[in-house]
């Protein structure tokens, strides 16, 4: 056998080691993954093979995770990112980073999980590997969510879903509606979560994907549960127990014991409750689950607390919420302190009961989860009137009543938003095959994404990225982006939510920002971020939010340093980004205010087009329940509407009817019941003899107006389709 022979055999030698030690990860022989790992580095070391000496790492480290020996996982993945930046290895590099965020997510260090699967998936994007990504995108949604971080979790879902849906990619398809199903359920909107949930299951059934199923069952559960239908919720989580222990997946399996464990004491069986919870506690304590036994102390604080030993719950409840706290699981850590407020209360220690649900409060506000934040009312409206303060009594009761028809009013509209499904998953298909056809373009997103790369040493492969330009250091590129999404980029970074520190900061800059370059008083902002704390100074409240907006835009001001955008002058708030930012909101209305003064009909219809185009969503969509936030959200809602019209007329009357029907189309997509959208769509449609398509038009429009407004379209839209 010649040098070149042997070198060939031992290549594939390894090769081979490494796919079976890959296969025993996936089948969960940890021992034998390690071990077959093992040699395979030991052979690829010996013989001077970089890439594949890498690849029997990364089975190293996840081999290593997965038995618990986490530190050694991180040396191990650590060494494998080394080498695969070496080589160029942008897959290799991804999946080490999402070795390292599985770790850390193990571990309860969900915030620096998230950034390493954020960075793994602008990896993968970079490289154009996006089939790769959907595993990871799932990660990220979950981890998002765990966060409270709600909205991006449904973003991240819908990614996951959309390149499941283009890759005939079943597993993750179901993964992605599991995940949609179980956000909308944290946001109290069970009839979408449901509609989600039974999509995952018919699928899961289909394939026979007993993982998915197992997840989706116990995710029915939970809804079940929170209806109080009981029966259903005990029938669902027992066949979740079969599938657990048949796919020998220990962490569902403590998942399910803990679930039983709620509806027993839902059932006020709080012996069988007690027993399911330690079985499930003994699980999450051996895989050190932190986030597992935080909402597994939460439930065994909640049966003591119900059986009048309010110390040992009071106890449970303490430890429950440090480790959420621990782990930033937001919602986990409001539940937690709203238990601790309640073991408080029947213990009389009445300013910490208040103290506790405040806090409770708080994070409600903060992650937009009308559930807690209506939990959080009723307890400390309770607590004000044992407490005989009627001021606070009455304010409680006032956003009580508030969020109550909130609620309400969601419900009112989820059938509607059901039937909206379909087309914002179409939005988002065809949102994603544009990513895919121009992903060889960097952009500045990306960019941040891939900060923390550069930080560890890690690069892509040379000819992965383009040449950098290096810009001046005078020059500052911002960009917001409010339509849809919100989002504030400075010089290629991305503010983010942990940057904004508090809630409150985030929506005192967006006011700011709709008065861009108009001082606001002090007095107005606390009036409109702080109604319910009337008699309180909360001048320093408003300065330390103000501070963190400071620290949000430029992290290298000083203390005492002026600020670049944001003016104080007295008690007088400014922001002023620059006549270079491009702000979205803005563009917008410019652009539609120079279309209105052309004389030259084709002009002013080319400005109205590129202003339709910024507005991707409802301004500022995330604050749909601020009354701050409405008029502008109506008002520029409004114009868009105005613009369509005013496109989709002008195409009708030169005899371009298909882009007439697509911009009256859009219209109705942002106001289902918008009666001159129907008007143009329908006069379009009858124009262009599409009379199936007419038909169906017309049965869409009652069906909205039914549902939406409980009442039938008006007469002159009913003539237009009779015509």
């Amino acid at each position: 056998m010649t040098i070149a022979d042997s070198s060939l055999s031992i290549h594939t030698t390894i090769n081979e080691l490494n796919e079976r030690a890959m296969n025993a990860v996936s089948n969960g022989e940890y021992e034998h993954a390690l071990a077959l790992g093992t040699e395979a580095a030991r052979l690829a070391t010996t013989h001077v093979f970089p890439l594949e000496k890498g690849r029997a790492l990364w089975n190293i480290g996840w081999a290593y995770s997965n038995l618990l020996r986490y530190d050694d996982a991180l040396t191990v993945l650590g060494e494998a990112a080394d080498i695969f930046q070496e080589v160029g290895d942008s897959f290799g590099i991804s999946r080490v980073l999402q070795g390292i965020g599985n770790v850390y997510f193990s571990t309860g260090r969900l915030l620096e999980s998230l950034e390493e699967y954020l960075n793994a998936y602008a990896v993968l994007e970079l490289a154009g590997l996006e089939r790769n990504s959907i595993a990871l995108l799932g990660n990220i949604a979950y981890t998002y969510k765990l966060l409270g971080e709600y909205y991006y979790a449904i973003e991240y879902a819908q990614k996951q879903l959309t390149l499941g849906l283009h890759f005939s990619n079943e597993f993750h398809i179901s993964k992605a509606l599991n995940s949609l199903g179980s956000t909308y359920f944290h946001l109290g909107d069970y009839a979408t979560s449901l509609s989600y949930y039974s999509q995952g299951l018919n699928r899961s059934i289909e394939k026979n994907d007993t993982d998915a199923k197992s997840w989706i069952l116990g995710n029915i559960a939970s809804v079940y549960l929170q209806l109080d239908n009981y029966t259903g919720a005990l029938d669902s989580m027992m066949q979740c127990i079969v599938l657990s222990e048949h796919n020998k997946d220990r962490r569902h399996l403590a998942y399910c014991y803990n679930q039983i464990c709620s509806i027993y004491r839902k059932m006020s069986n709080d012996s069988l409750a007690l027993d399911y919870a330690m079985r499930s506690l003994s699980i999450y304590t051996t895989l050190s689950d932190r986030v597992g036994e935080a909402n597994v102390l939460m439930n065994i604080a909640r049966i003591f607390n119900h059986n009048g030993d309010s110390g040992i719950a009071l106890d449970y409840a303490q430890k429950s919420y440090r480790l959420h706290r621990e782990s930033s699981t937001k919602e986990g850590e409001a539940e937690s302190l709203l238990l601790i407020s309640s073991a408080h209360h029947k213990m009389n220690h009445y300013p910490l009961a208040i103290e506790a649900a405040e806090a409770a409060l708080v994070i409600a506000e903060n992650i937009n989860s009308h559930v807690l934040l209506l939990s959080a009312l009723q307890q400390l409206l309770e607590l004000a009137e044992i407490v005989q303060d009627s001021s606070r009594a009455e304010v409680y009761s006032q956003r009580l009543d508030a969020t109550s028809r909130i609620i309400a009013k969601e419900e009112q509209r989820t059938n509607a938003q059901k039937l909206m499904l379909e087309a914002q998953l179409q939005k988002t298909r065809t949102h994603a095959e544009k990513l895919l056809t121009t992903k060889n373009t960097l952009s500045a997103d990306f960019l941040h994404k891939t900060s923390s790369l550069k930080k560890q040493g890690l690069v892509l492969a040379h000819n992965s990225l383009p040449t950098p330009v290096k810009a001046s250091n005078n020059t500052r590129t911002i960009s917001i982006h409010t339509f849809g999404h919100f989002a504030v980029t400075l010089n290629g970074r991305e503010i983010s939510s942990e940057d904004w520190q508090r809630k409150k900061a985030r929506d005192i800059f967006k006011i700011l920002l709709i008065h861009h370059q108009q001082s606001v008083s002090a007095d107005e902002l606390i009036d409109t971020l702080w109604r319910d704390t009337a008699g309180r100074n909360l001048i320093p409240t408003l300065w330390n939010c103000v501070t963190y907006i400071r620290k949000a835009l430029e992290p290298r001001l000083k203390p005492r340093e002026p600020s670049t955008y944001i003016k104080i002058a007295g008690k007088n708030y400014l922001l002023d980004l620059g006549s270079g930012a491009e702000i979205d909101f803005i563009t917008f209305k410019n652009l539609l205010a120079r279309g209105k003064k052309q004389k030259s009909l084709p002009s002013k219809i080319q400005l109205y087009e590129q202003a339709a185009e910024l507005y991707q969503g409802d301004f500022l969509k995330e604050d749909a329940f601020e009354e701050w936030a409405s008029y502008e959200r109506e008002s520029m809602k409004e114009m868009y509407l105005h613009a369509m019209i005013e496109i989709g007329n002008f195409h009708a009357d030169n005899g371009n009817l298909p882009d007439a029907i697509t911009f009256a189309r859009r219209a109705i997509e942002t106001d289902r019941v918008y009666e001159e959208g129907y008007e143009l769509l329908f006069t379009a449609l009858a124009g262009n003899n599409q009379t199936s398509e007419l038909s169906k038009a017309w049965k869409s429009c009652q069906l909205f107006y039914s549902k939406e407004l409980g009442t039938v379209p008006p007469k002159f839209l009913e003539k237009l389709v009779l015509l």
